[in-house]
């Protein structure tokens, strides 16, 4: 009886914390998109074949290099977090990459991709797809790619990321300053 009593309470207690922990991510992320800062990121160009997979848009982003600050044998894939600011038009720009995360301003958490030999790092954004509604995707594509083709850009194309405690989420798509919901309703 008592085995059984045992058996009970830690079938009860591993069940709660398997909800607990995307409960917890999703309450993140939620929390992120209501009070984060919000930043216009610029896309640049994908590869055409492989730029919507299922329900999403395959973004990349003009700001994908930046000064790195840290120990210069940090290795590819390790962590870094990239300091925010804006420029003078309004877009996101990545001041520099450090090793821990600052005590002031926003950041994100990033993967370092590569090193320059002038000390500066490529990295990765943890948002690279914009999900979307499947019945809307192949219009989607269509447009996303018309507008930001590699040396041919014709209208702004940016996503605006919600952005607090190194958390970034992507809160809209926009083509032509437009949302991309609107902008593939219009011909």
């Amino acid at each position: 009886m008592k085995s059984s009593r045992i058996v009970l309470v830690l079938f009860v207690v591993v069940a709660l914390a398997q909800l607990a922990v995307p409960t917890s991510q999703l309450w993140r992320y939620e929390r992120t998109l209501r009070t984060g800062r919000a930043y216009k990121f610029r896309t640049r160009p994908v590869d055409p074949y492989d730029a919507f997979r299922g329900r999403y848009v395959a973004l990349a982003f003009e700001e994908h290099e930046a000064p790195w600050e840290g120990d210069v044998s940090a290795k590819r894939g390790s962590t870094g977090y990239a300091v925010l600011g804006e420029d003078a038009d309004g877009f996101a720009k990545v001041l520099r990459v450090v090793p821990v995360p600052p005590d002031s301003g926003d950041y994100l958490r990033v993967e370092k991709s590569y090193s320059s030999a002038t000390n500066c790092v490529g990295f990765r954004f943890p948002f690279e797809r914009f999900y979307m509604e499947e019945r809307k995707a192949p219009e989607a594509e269509r447009v996303y790619r018309e507008s930001n083709r590699l040396g041919e850009t014709k209208r702004n194309t940016y996503a605006v990321v919600r952005v607090r405690n190194g958390v970034g989420v992507i809160e809209d798509l926009f083509v032509g300053d437009k949302p991309i919901r609107e902008a593939i309703r219009q011909p």
